[in-house]
């Protein structure tokens, strides 16, 4: 063991050297990073090694290369570079390779190999991990985010996921992952088209005109610029370019077919379906927002007819994607109002969409700046919604407590003291009603 230590000690000489030769370290430094790596390589080299020795050892490396830069920078002096690099990918591989097991010790080479920005290596890397370890849907993930937010290939991204899902079809966060990365995408492309002025005037432009020390430049016409815009005597199309509902890469398709996939594998769950629509909903400015809520809306009201889980989709739906300030959103609020009315009675079991629906207008309540308008209808629906649970026996200890906090918000101290003590009587051993 003390050989193979020896043999590893014996590869940073040239290194060692260079620290010396150009005054980035002095003697006595050097032989303090002799002796420290010197340290490490028997230890991890022993018996009864750890991976957390390798994790150490990288870690000192990496601290030792980030020094060796900042004082190559301040010096002026070149120096290659590589070698530390080298020097650490080096550490890392050997782990890797005797506690393949450990995926903290992968995690640490991939998150290295992106900083350094060395795309082969981390491509060897993610090869080598995922091939060990099929099972572990987080590094399928981190790897198909970075060949979207690093490479901006989300074909590679997508073969990823597909691949992924092959190995782990029941994963609910790959499937939704999945859909959250083509969500993403389609954020993406919608932004840049605003930005090139294909959905609608520049946002460059907007903010030109706005500006009066800004010196805005001539418009070209295609005919002034000589360029002809047609293709073999026939105008170019670009209806599927600028018609968003006829173009697969952004009316929603491919989600939906995430979703669907999804469904099928694993059937039977009302509470992933709903983890689609609250993913869905955290997208409000996508254009086909409406065609994706309404899909999955579909397949939960009739797979899960009486669920209050399915019901209450349907009930918030109208107001997702909706700004509180819109002149539309007072209108969204009534329908959601009167899709509650209608629903109550087809929940089973009710309390759970009375649960539901009251978290819901309580939401919208706190709100900044709402409408006085939508603040006194949502008041009064939620006394109404508070009244009927307690009639019919659907009510809880925080409906109580939230019930309470509505009337004190809306200037009731006597009533609220009231809703208090009946809480209190219903249920008396209840913490938060106490206090």
């Amino acid at each position: 063991m003390a050989d193979k230590a020896r043999y590893y000690l014996e590869q940073s000489i040239p290194e060692l050297k260079e620290f010396e030769n150009k005054k980035i370290f002095t003697k006595e430094e050097i032989s303090a990073i002799t002796k420290k790596r010197s340290e490490f390589e028997h230890k991890i080299n022993a018996t009864g090694c750890k991976p957390i020795d390798y994790a150490r050892y990288a870690e000192y490396e990496m601290n030792l290369e980030a020094l060796r830069r900042k004082r190559v920078q301040r010096l002026g002096i070149k120096s290659k570079s590589h070698l530390g690099q080298r020097k650490i990918f080096f550490v890392l591989d050997r782990a890797t390779r005797k506690f393949h097991g450990d995926i903290g010790l992968w995690m640490q080479y991939i998150e290295f190999a992106k900083k350094e920005g060395a795309s082969k290596v981390l491509l060897k890397v993610f090869a080598s991990a995922l091939k060990l370890h099929p099972m572990r849907t987080e590094l399928w993930i981190y790897a198909a985010r970075h060949a979207v937010d690093e490479n901006g290939d989300i074909t590679e991204a997508r073969s990823f996921m597909q691949r992924g899902l092959r190995f782990n079809k029941g994963s609910r966060h790959l499937w939704l992952e999945y859909a959250k990365l083509e969500l993403v995408y389609i954020a993406k492309i919608i932004k840049r088209r605003r930005l090139l002025g294909i959905d609608g005037p520049m946002e460059a432009q907007k903010q030109s005109a706005e500006d009066e020390n800004m010196i805005e430049l001539p418009t070209i016409t295609a005919e002034e610029a000589g360029v002809e815009l047609k293709d073999n005597g026939r105008d170019i199309d670009n209806s599927p370019l600028n018609n968003i509902e006829n173009n697969p890469a952004l009316n929603g398709i491919i989600p939906l077919a995430v979703f669907d996939a999804a469904i099928q594998e694993i059937s039977n769950d009302v509470e992933f379906v709903f983890s689609f629509f609250n993913l869905f909903g955290t997208f409000p400015n996508l254009p086909c927002l409406s065609k994706l809520l309404d899909h999955v809306i579909s397949h939960a009201l009739s797979s899960y007819p009486t669920s209050p889980l399915a019901l209450f989709m349907d009930v918030k739906a109208p107001i997702l994607g909706v700004e509180p300030t819109s002149p539309s959103f007072p209108s969204k609020v009534g329908i959601m109002l009167s899709k509650i009315t209608s629903h109550i009675s087809e929940a089973s079991p009710r309390n759970k969409l009375y649960q539901l629906v009251t978290m819901s207008l309580q939401e919208i309540l706190a709100i900044e700046n709402i409408d006085p308008a939508v603040d006194t209808v949502i008041k009064s629906a939620l006394g109404k919604y508070f009244k009927q649970a307690e009639m019919g026996r659907d009510i809880d200890a925080e409906m109580y407590l939230s019930w309470v906090k509505v009337l004190e918000s809306s200037g009731q101290p006597k009533a609220a003291q009231i809703i208090l003590t009946r809480g209190r009587e219903a249920f008396p051993n209840t913490a938060n009603l106490l206090k």
